[in-house]
């Protein structure tokens, strides 16, 4: 028999309720109900059929006193255990807490119940410690002060009870409120653990014949109760309906809870229990479904901040939501040049408690999901420009100044610049030239490109400048050049850009006949982020990275020139949970490109260009975290991970280009690119994207 039922079972589908609670969740989670006590105070169930073998505790009883006749003649507990508690055996059907044990209090007399007996029965599941007691009965009116004092002693013994909502309702005449004891549900005199449990149907509806929220709504929840299947033996099964078949439902999900999470008193179970619960009807909690319905599967999930023990200092506080795993909601991204590096390990896998203080198994690289890859190429944007020469008056230089705006308004700005300020294109560049010395100042907005002589490496590309500040000085075929950048970011859902990334380079260029080469050393700082990731809160890895930069062009006979270049980096970053001390980056491209009229027809200029876009070759990545212990209360041993930084795949992209001059009309360009493993991510799909685009100068 496997540890876990399957939910593609016949044994767990029978019953037609677990699928809705989204059982499942909580089964594979560990959660049995093992150990957990649960009182059913009814008509007495039978500890000899099928499915209830085992799971019927010997210290149930007759709570009259003098009859000795456990199991009643109504088989409204058989019913009411099997949905509780309906032992995990191949047979039949499966209840919510299967390997709970069930403590058996008949409390009927003719197959009703007397005020006096049902106290009495309560009294009886505080002797024997019950940590849940179940009431699938009701009644009209308040109930005696015997009952009420009982139901005062379970509250003050920590004791959760459901109580069914009751099956008042009739076609246009509602039971607006739940029968009492369910009714107690929101008396401050129980302290919040009585739950009102009501009835849906498989749409998910409230049943017609289920007793509204009404006055207890804080306090009511509602689970499946419409054709159940229940009770079953070789003969068959029984098809059941009502709210009294909803409440064991929510006393086994208590119980599942209490057993995984042996840190819960059962007021924090019950409250997480109407904290999770599947809103529905009007939005919050209403009249007529309260909290929502039973969703087992937020109940098992964290719930508000999350707290990472950490070796030495203070926890991190973690918000449950950005967990990822399907949990919530990633805000920590990281950049093409690590893809998948720490998204795809288990080495993070530690543990975190929530604001119950829950143990969970979380794994850290939930939160650290690679960037969207680019996809098709974004069209620059048609652009206003004007530009402007001003000699000096001794004729020794010259000022340039340039300016240029988006002819149409536009919001939509590439992928890769998606957390850019969301501002219009547009730039300014003022230009200087003295003698030998030429200088420049350039600001742009909204994503424009830097239109500068000097190429831009990969590392310049990658820290997206809003302002750039450059100067060279000129010594014959030599020139030294100076440059610097910085700008500003958005960051997921902020609503102010943050100081973003920032680099100085020094480089020397030579310029011979037919043939140019470059070198270049230059510094990266990133506050959000190593190489493009955008990391923020305790997830944050503001990183440096020192590198360096060759280049070269050729001219080749014909018009044609081939050019390459290469940038190679260490990266270092050192955040809350991740540290990277060292690693080897790399960058390359190699393109041909000139003219090629008289070759093609209709064709002025053609390229083609292979490139390699920046990725982490090497490096470990290392975090110290606690590791998962054996058992729940077991003192905390932590351990050192490794990790590689680079990632799973290689990128590399072919891009091919073209353009026409077409006279007056302006110039017409077009461009296809291929990329392979996008966003260094092994297996991605080919990446392809085609632009065409249309220049005309007026």
């Amino acid at each position: 028999m496997p540890t876990i039922p399957s939910s593609g079972s016949e044994e767990f589908q029978l019953g037609g309720y677990l699928g809705p609670d989204k059982a499942s969740v909580a089964f594979n989670d560990g959660a049995t109900g093992q150990g957990i006590l649960v009182a059913d105070i009814d008509t007495g169930a039978d500890p000899t059929r099928p499915d209830l073998m085992g799971a019927i505790s010997p210290l149930s009883t007759d709570i009259i006193s003098g009859r000795d006749q456990p199991v009643g003649t109504d088989p409204h507990a058989n019913y009411v255990s099997s949905v509780l508690g309906a032992r995990y055996n191949g047979f039949g059907t499966l209840g919510v807490a299967f390997d709970s044990t069930i403590l058996s209090i008949r409390a009927d007399t003719n197959d009703e119940f007397d005020d006096s007996d049902i106290a009495a029965g309560i009294e009886y599941a505080i002797a024997n410690h019950a940590k849940v007691i179940n009431l699938s009965l009701g009644g009209t009116d308040p109930g005696s002060s015997a009952l009420q004092q009982a139901l005062v002693d379970a509250a003050n013994a920590g004791i959760a009870v459901t109580a069914s909502a009751g099956n008042d309702s009739k076609p246009g005449n509602p039971a607006l409120n739940p029968e009492w004891p369910a009714q107690y549900a929101t008396d401050p005199r129980f302290g919040g653990l009585i739950v009102a449990v009501g009835a849906v149907d498989s749409s998910g509806q409230l049943a017609s014949f289920s007793n509204e929220a009404g006055v207890a709504a804080n306090g009511y929840i509602a689970a499946p109760g419409v054709n159940l299947t229940a009770d079953c033996d070789n003969t068959g099964c029984e098809i059941v309906s009502g709210t009294s078949f909803s409440a064991p439902q929510v006393a086994g999900a208590i119980a599942l809870l209490l057993q995984t999470f042996p840190n819960l008193t059962p007021a924090q179970a019950v409250q997480i229990i109407l904290n999770s619960a599947d809103d529905a009807g009007a939005p919050g909690t209403d009249a007529v479904y309260g909290r929502g319905i039973l969703d087992l599967a937020a109940a098992f999930a964290p719930m508000g901040t999350m707290s990472v023990p950490q070796e030495f200092g203070a926890p991190l506080s973690v918000s449950a939501a950005n967990l990822g795993g399907g949990r919530g909601v990633v805000t920590a991204m990281t950049g093409s040049a690590l893809g998948d590096a720490v998204s795809r390990t288990q080495g993070l896998t530690t543990i975190g408690y929530d604001s119950y203080d829950r143990m969970f198994k979380i794994n850290l690289a939930g939160a650290f999901q690679p960037t969207s890859v680019r996809g098709l190429i974004a069209a620059a944007p048609a652009m206003r420009e004007m530009q402007a020469d001003v000699p000096s008056s001794s004729g020794a230089g010259v000022v340039s100044f340039a300016s240029g705006g988006a002819l149409v308004p536009s919001q939509v700005l590439p992928a890769d610049r998606m957390f850019s300020q969301e501002t219009d294109p547009g730039y300014t560049q003022i230009e200087a030239g003295i003698g030998h010395l030429s200088l420049m100042a350039w600001h742009g907005q909204g994503g424009v490109e830097p239109q500068t002589a000097e190429p831009r490496d990969a590392f310049q590309e990658i820290a997206q400048p809003d302002m750039i500040e450059a100067a060279a000085y000129k010594l014959g075929a030599v020139s030294l050049v100076a440059e610097g950048g910085t700008g500003e970011r958005l960051t997921p859902y902020a609503s102010a850009p943050q100081k973003g990334s920032s680099y100085g380079r020094l480089g020397v260029d030579y310029q011979g006949q037919g043939f140019t080469a470059r070198v270049a050393m230059g510094t990266l700082e990133e506050p959000l982020g190593p190489l493009g990731s955008m990391t923020t809160g305790s997830f944050a890895l503001p990183a440096s990275t020192r590198y360096m930069t060759v280049g070269a062009t050729r001219d080749l006979p014909g018009g044609a020139t081939l050019y390459g270049e290469a940038s190679f980096g260490r990266t270092t970053f050192t955040g809350d949970i991740l540290r990277l001390d060292g690693s080897l980056t790399s960058s390359w491209k190699i393109g041909l490109s000139g003219a090629c009229a008289g070759r093609w027809v209709g064709c002025s200029h053609f390229g083609v260009e292979l490139d390699h876009p920046l990725r982490f070759e090497s490096g470990d990545i290392t975090a110290t975290l606690a590791n998962v212990p054996d058992q729940y209360f077991a003192p905390l041993e932590f351990s050192q991970r490794r990790i590689s930084a680079a990632p799973s795949g290689r990128e590399l992209d072919l891009r091919v280009f073209a353009d026409k001059g077409i006279g007056a009309l302006g110039l017409l360009s077009l461009e296809a690119t291929a990329a392979s493993n996008e966003g260094n991510v092994a297996g991605a799909p080919v990446g392809l994207g085609f632009l065409g685009s249309w220049r005309l100068a007026f």
